[in-house]
């Protein structure tokens, strides 16, 4: 392994990956996508872009293996980020370093990750010795977006199989993330009949109607039995609703969006069934009111790996050696991994990479610094263990 100037590289790096806007979707990632390909291919290794949609492209890069039946071990790394926002204290683009903190939009979810995969990437073909398995770093675009456009391009150019090792370099706190809820996210249509305020009798309220599918739902999820030991309880959020004409006109219409984030060993099929149910038994309370769902974006069903998976050993034993400590805990948030792993049916995907998810699309986002090297050393570990 390199000196310790060779790791400090990545605290620039992701000051340079910061600078660069990309986000989504009221941005691109053309630009911080044509720098890594020019960082990238700048070490010497196998770099290619792949056309998304439009500007937007992924940049793979691959150290390949000698032997092809070793699974390979792919890092997955979003260029997206979320919109900055209002009320920031800081640039949300500057990159400011203050006491330790390292300022902007995506420091933390995830160009900090994004760069420890970049070095770590570098210093692993300086190896005197090729890897046993293909090494490959998949920089994606549209994380952020419903449809995880960049993950769902991978897998159709054929990047991920049913034994790859999948791990995705999301803000972890140097924590290994075993574990991942389904985020299901739905939108819930009711309608009613309108009528004057001062005659309600005559019509069909739909926000009350949506009040009383809503209530249902929470309950119902709170009834559930399933309390995984590292994903915890299922949990639903009501994350935007609209209806009515107007203040003094009984609502035909409602709208609203919900997000549950399901758990072991719930499916997406019973987070369906829940929902209609939710529906069927709230509407009843309404008297000639409707209610109508689907679901929006990808399936993505809960993540847990086996205890005896090789890629959670190696990161269990390089977390322990560079960090001095380990544990092993569950993912409240999603990642394109987890839905690359449900796709194709690899038991072994993790997340693991600096910073904090409390961070993820919060005002004046950081990364600690004190967490960027030790990443690196990490993710470099972990492969010579896997690979070589």
């Amino acid at each position: 392994m390199s000196n310790e100037c060779d790791y400090k590289e990545v605290i620039e790096l992701t000051r340079e990956l910061v600078r660069i806007p990309s986000e989504n979707p009221t941005g691109s990632e053309a630009a911080v996508g044509e720098y890594i390909y020019r960082w990238l291919d700048n070490q010497g290794l196998d770099v290619r872009r792949e056309p998304v949609e439009g500007d937007r492209f992924n940049v793979v890069a691959r150290l390949p293996g000698r032997e092809p039946e070793v699974p390979r071990l792919i890092w997955l790394a979003h260029m997206d980020t979320v919109p900055a926002g209002d009320g920031w204290s800081r640039d949300p683009f500057g990159g400011e370093i203050v006491e330790g903190r390292l300022y902007g939009r995506g420091s933390a979810d995830m160009k900090g990750g994004l760069a420890a995969a970049m070095v770590a990437m570098k210093k692993l073909a300086r190896q005197e010795s090729k890897p046993r398995g293909d090494l490959i770093l998949l920089a994606t675009v549209d994380e952020e977006g419903p449809e995880m456009k960049g993950a769902m391009a991978a897998l159709k150019n054929g990047w991920v199989s049913p034994d790859s090792y999948l791990v995705a370099v999301e803000p972890s706190g140097l924590k290994v993330l075993g574990a991942h809820k389904g985020p299901l996210w739905y939108q819930i249509n009711t309608a009613g009949k309108l009528a004057h305020a001062g005659n309600p009798q005559q019509g069909v309220d739909a926000i009350h109607a949506m009040s009383a599918c809503l209530m249902r739902i929470k309950e119902l999820v709170g009834e559930l039995p399933y309390d995984d030991e590292l994903l915890g309880p299922a949990t639903v959020n009501i994350g935007r609703i609209t209806g009515g004409v107007k203040t003094n006109m009984v609502p035909d219409h409602c709208q609203a969006e919900i997000d549950i984030r399901s758990t072991i060993p719930m499916t997406v099929e019973e987070a369906d069934e829940l929902v209609e149910r939710a529906l069927r038994e709230g509407i009843a309370q309404v008297p000639g009111a409707k209610a109508s769902w689907r679901r929006l974006g990808l399936q993505r069903p809960p993540q847990k790996m086996p205890l005896d998976s090789p890629l959670l050993q190696a990161f269990m034993e390089s977390v322990q050696k560079v960090v001095g400590e380990v544990s092993l805990a569950g993912f409240p948030a999603y990642t394109d991994g987890a839905i690359l792993a449900s796709l194709v049916g690899t038991p072994h995907c993790l997340t693991f990479g600096p910073g904090y998810l409390e961070q993820a699309h919060a005002v004046d986002e950081y990364v600690s610094i004190d967490q960027l090297i030790p990443a690196v050393k990490v993710l470099e570990e972990a492969a010579l263990r896997l690979l070589w």
